[in-house]
């Protein structure tokens, strides 16, 4: 269904990039009374989705679905709720009860495919008035006193814009950071990753998220609406790379999960379709303000998928402006103080996980220290609350390093006592 609208008023905020970050950032601006459009290069039908994500939304991301309009999607028909069950060298990670916080009830990570959640938010920022301008590129910006000019280019060829406030949602490959100057700093992924959909495969008990290490691998399963499942591993990309061809990879993945004790049994999996992945995909961070533009989504931050924080930063970002701007003109004045907040806020609340993140993406050797790390953590139920909460986003590093440190010292004790 084409979206294409050819008014030319001024808006007072253009929107460039027209997935998870950007639409969010128009229906909250838009709920804010302002005119909004987004500018999207690609032709969006109305089945399109991003389909390189595992859709693990974490748990600090499910409330975010409501100010947006998407609080349908928490229904059983749309995703299915789930927790992380992490099966680790020193033991099992897992807590009682459905959620990650007892005191927090909707404290659940969601099983949401981007099928389901790319239309809906689109059609959302519709519903909330935003002008959704698809098969149009922006091919260059300038800033003059009123704001921006935008010069766009659709199918009937060239056209110039005017826009108050410009958003790079433009993704990992930001044409606005080109032109913005705003180089990424890439970070070293040294795994690479496969995933598939399969029917035939039984969900674990209350439709737990089962993630297990293996050496240095982590290979997770996800139970998806309608008796499905999705397989995922990341691995060392010396591991994988002998897996030749469709049918051979296929193969050898599910030969993979067959040899993992831990893991949901494959025996009567049915492929769905063929496997996808990446090879090589380094963690990218860009500043999230450049000049006067500010960047959400994987066009600021763009982490190593093992992680499962794309979608949930995406809305973060978004929501992070959007608070920033909060009771602002969009005047000089105002634009900057906003930017200025929203720098500060994505410092303090993303830049603390994209370092761990990086960490994490490299493959280390030193499996009895990180033996010890787990049997700690694993010995202890609060450091275990502690943990899903950090791999759920609902706690700071900081937090969990602090709470390790008391285990670790309790644990010591303990063991001198004997």
């Amino acid at each position: 269904m084409s979206t294409q609208e050819h008014d030319d008023a001024p808006l007072d905020v253009a929107v460039v990039g027209g997935s998870l970050a950007g639409c969010a950032t128009a229906v909250h601006f838009a709920t804010m009374g302002y005119r909004v459009a987004v500018f999207e290069k690609k032709a969006t039908p109305e089945e399109y989705h991003k389909q390189l994500c595992t859709h693990f939304v974490q748990p600090h991301t499910v409330p975010l679905l409501n100010a947006l309009g998407l609080a349908h999607l928490r229904e059983p028909s749309w995703s299915v709720t789930t927790k992380a069950v992490f099966v680790t060298p020193g033991g099992v990670v897992e807590t009682p009860g459905p959620g990650y916080d007892p005191e927090v009830p909707d404290s659940y990570a969601l099983n949401l495919e981007r099928r389901v959640l790319d239309p809906a938010i689109r059609e959302s920022a519709r519903r909330h008035g935003v002008r959704f301008v698809e098969a149009t590129g922006v091919e260059h910006v300038e800033e003059d006193a009123e704001g921006w000019i935008l010069h766009t280019r659709d199918e009937d060829g060239p056209r110039l814009r005017r826009a108050r406030l410009v958003v790079a949602a433009d993704g990992r490959r930001s044409r606005l950071a080109g032109l913005l100057g705003n180089e990424a700093e890439s970070r070293p992924n040294e795994r690479a990753a496969l995933f598939g959909y399969f029917r035939g495969i039984e969900a674990p008990a209350d439709n737990r998220s089962v993630f297990v290490m293996n050496d240095r691998d982590l290979a997770c399963s996800y139970p998806l609406v309608d008796g499905r499942t999705e397989l995922v591993l990341f691995a060392e990309k010396s591991r994988v790379e002998g897996w030749r061809g469709a049918d051979g990879r296929m193969q050898e993945f599910l030969k993979y999960f067959d040899g993992l004790p831990d893991a949901p049994s494959v025996t009567n999996a049915v492929p769905e379709g063929p496997l996808l992945g990446y090879g090589d995909y380094p963690s990218l961070i860009r500043r999230p303000v450049a000049g006067s533009v500010p960047f959400v989504g994987d066009a600021a931050l763009s982490l190593d998928a093992m992680s499962g924080v794309g979608c949930g930063f995406a809305l973060l970002t978004a929501q992070l402006l959007a608070r920033s701007f909060t009771g602002r003109a969009l005047d000089a004045e105002g634009v900057r103080a906003g930017l200025d907040d929203y720098r500060q806020r994505f410092e303090k609340t993303l830049l603390p996980h994209a370092e761990g993140i990086c960490g994490d993406s490299l493959v280390d050797k030193d499996e009895a220290t990180r033996k010890r790390m787990f049997e700690t953590i694993c010995g202890n139920p609060e450091l275990s609350r502690k943990y899903l909460a950090l791999t759920g986003r609902m706690v700071m590093p900081a937090e969990f390093q602090r709470a390790f440190m008391r285990g670790l010292m309790a644990r010591g004790s303990g063991a001198a006592r004997k």
